[in-house]
């Protein structure tokens, strides 16, 4: 019986023929929008601005959870004699009324100062 002759894989090129093999290991080059002081000052603006936020947050968050873990008793108080409702459930109903502001005051944000911001980039950028 005669015996196959042995399959070999096709060879694959590691780059397309119209790609120089030279320019694979080439740096990237920076899209020039970055050097930009305008889009620098968008950029460190909201940047800025999220990340204070975000602090803001964090800080709410944390203190009600630190309170509630070292301090539970400021947080069982009574808001009156009469009633059973304690001080910790409209700071925790608070919690998320402040998280809805910060939302709010996000996207009132973003969608006067930064759109301007960036519609102002947009028209000074050449096509």
């Amino acid at each position: 019986m005669p015996q196959a002759a042995p399959q070999t894989a096709p060879r694959v090129a590691r780059y397309s023929a119209n790609e120089d093999p030279d320019a694979i290991d080439a740096p990237p080059t920076p899209h020039p929008m970055l050097a930009r002081e305008d889009f620098t000052h968008l950029h460190r603006t909201r940047r800025r601005f999220s990340w204070s936020l975000t602090a803001a947050m964090l800080l709410v968050y944390f203190g009600f959870i630190l309170t509630l873990a070292f301090r539970p008793d400021l947080l069982a108080q009574r808001l009156s004699a009469d009633q059973p409702m304690s001080v910790g459930i409209p700071i925790g109903f608070g919690m998320f009324a402040f998280t809805f502001a910060l939302v709010a005051i996000y996207v009132y944000r973003t969608n006067t100062v930064y759109d301007r911001m960036i519609a102002d980039i947009r028209d000074g950028e050449p096509s």
